[in-house]
């Protein structure tokens, strides 16, 4: 009988990766460039991540979660929300629209009305929130600026030159894309990340905390900087020529939606870190660190999906053509559950050999893992419902609907805060806690009640997920029926996976903390290359369709002898 289902999940693969081939060659140019430029934008994002996950390493061994690190975090919090409700008004998502439906020369003009718009408004904004900060900061972190507000007002003056130069990234990155140019824009972040690893190694010594916050700058001058040649070959802001603030107004009014949108997720973790400042010290770093951790295969996956759908998505609503619309809308989401459902089920598995293997380092002791080991459990619980959001909302911008967008983010944010304060009282009692941490075995450690915050950030992302998948159905149809079927296969493969893995490091043995870096690797990566092997088998005897044609692209390209795709008129 097992013979018989192997054979007919061979069956049922092969007639899968005949219909892969077959899409790939008679599906649209945008569709295989849907899947090229997610690919070289989540290779590039794993490049970025891995940056940002030594550049944490690095702060992790300098000064573990404790008060330099939680200053380190709080400092971001006011440049953080002047960068999302000022450069999300010039986001290239809002811009690539209004530059796609003019000319040339209409471009330069409207792009260099644009730059003189948002210069005049981030210097206002920034100024009043230079002058704001003591009293923002005293509000939202009383026991963290006792003793320490001058100097974590001066650190967030200092950020406040980051966020006006992101927003010109923004501006940059618009035409960048436009232009097809992914990698150079996939580079941005990369660069970024060796501006604040130069800060902690080459400034840190020396200027303390400001000089790791101007190698921050550093990076986000080289994050706008690097994009800035190709731009300058393709005449853009050469000379100045023309200013029409109406276009600047205008397009400042049709991004306000998506600005306050992206402003309420800002809030949402704001108000989190707010929480995690009223906790033991240290607090706010393990969030950080939790949080920092769970956005590596966030940006890989549902970021790298929903970037390289949105020009397609945006170019096939303009004319009118609903079905490719809807189809790039399904393969994007397909990809996004076939990624991030066994993901989870790994991570939460091999939580610790991650955390440990990626920051257990000098200053980074064993409850410190603990704690952010058991916070990225929480986080990563909500990754593929991140993921779906995110290119909901892009193809909900690229349709011209940006209200509803507003509406569920304010939502989400909203029962973000609710449920930390929520979380926070419930697991204020003990046996209420000891659920959780044995649930997490956390049981002995102390300061657990951070993960309140957590998880309070998984369930509403779950809600808010839930709500634009329903609307998006609703008013678009065919969205459920697109994805119905990959769902349960990558739910299938996800507890194949986690099984295998937690099965392998039963037999193999956990890590304790006197296990050394290379235990941890050996055993953690033992289970994880387990467990991979085990959702690729699942996913092969499904015959699951995103299987087939990840297989065929790859082989596509890393073999020049693959076999030749298969027709249409071949396969009937």
């Amino acid at each position: 009988m097992m013979m018989r289902f192997f054979r007919s999940g061979q069956t049922t693969f092969r007639n899968a990766k005949i219909g892969a081939g077959w899409a790939f060659s008679f599906l649209t140019t945008e569709v295989r460039g849907l899947h090229a430029a997610a690919y070289i934008l989540a290779l590039s994002s794993l490049t970025s991540s891995v940056l940002a996950l030594l550049r944490d390493r690095l702060l992790a061994h300098l000064f573990g979660a404790g008060p330099q690190l939680d200053l380190y975090y709080a400092a971001f919090r006011i440049p953080d929300a002047v960068f999302i409700g000022i450069g999300a008004l010039v986001s290239a998502y809002m811009l690539i629209p209004e530059i796609a439906r003019r000319d040339e020369e209409g471009q330069k003009r409207y792009l260099d009305s644009i730059v003189v718009g948002y210069s005049v408004l981030v210097a206002i904004v920034a100024a009043g929130a230079a002058v704001a900060a003591p009293a923002v900061l005293t509000r939202f972190f009383p026991l963290l600026v006792a003793g320490h507000l001058t100097e974590l007002t001066h650190l967030s003056r200092i950020l406040l030159l980051q966020s006006a130069l992101l927003g010109f990234s923004n501006i940059a990155a618009a035409i960048t894309q436009y232009k097809h140019r992914y990698t150079l824009y996939a580079i941005s972040p990369i660069v970024y990340n060796l501006g604040i690893m130069f800060g902690a190694l080459a400034l840190y010594p020396h200027f303390g905390l400001a000089g790791l916050i101007w190698g921050v700058v550093i990076g986000a001058a080289l994050h706008v900087g690097i994009q800035i040649p190709s731009i300058l070959g393709d005449g853009f802001f050469r000379i100045p020529r023309f200013f029409d603030m109406r276009e600047f107004f205008e397009t400042v009014r049709l991004s306000l939606p998506r600005a306050l949108a992206l402003s309420m997720n800002q809030i949402a973790f704001f108000g989190l870190l707010s929480l995690a400042g009223t906790l033991s010290v240290g607090s706010i770093s393990i969030f950080v660190f939790a949080y920092n951790l769970q956005g590596v295969p966030l940006a890989i996956i549902g970021a790298s999906y929903a970037t390289a759908a949105f020009p397609t998505l945006a170019y096939a609503f303009s004319r009118g053509e609903s079905k490719e619309y809807l189809m790039h809308v399904g393969i994007a989401a397909r990809q996004i559950l076939f990624w991030s459902l066994p993901v989870i089920s790994l991570t939460i598995v091999l939580r610790a050999h991650i955390v440990r293997a990626i920051l257990g380092s000098g200053a980074f002791d064993w409850t410190d893992t603990r704690l952010t080991a058991a916070g990225l459990a929480l986080f990563i619980i909500s990754l593929a419902s991140q993921g779906l959001t995110l290119l909901l909302i892009r193809a909900m911008y690229a349709a011209g609907k940006t209200i509803i967008p507003f509406i569920v983010t304010t939502l989400t944010a909203a029962l973000t805060i609710i449920f930390g304060v929520w979380f926070l009282t419930i697991l204020s009692n003990p046996a209420n806690g000891d659920i959780l941490e044995a649930l997490l075995r956390v049981q002995d450690v102390g300061g657990t009640n951070v993960l309140a915050l957590s998880l309070a950030y998984s369930i509403s992302s779950l809600i808010g997920a839930v709500v634009l998948c329903l609307y998006f159905a609703g008013r678009f149809g065919r969205f459920f029926f697109e994805v119905g079927r990959s769902w349960w296969e990558a739910l299938t493969a996800a507890l194949a996976a986690g099984l295998v893995a937690y099965g392998t490091l039963v037999v193999i043995g956990n890590i304790t903390l006197a296990s050394t870096l290379g235990s941890v690797l050996l055993r953690g990566g033992a289970a994880g290359i387990a467990g991979c092997a085990a959702a690729a088998l699942t996913y092969y005897l499904l015959g699951n369709r995103e299987f087939a044609e990840n297989y065929a692209a790859l082989r596509k390209r890393i073999w020049s002898d693959a076999e030749p795709v298969v027709s249409a008129e071949q396969s009937a």
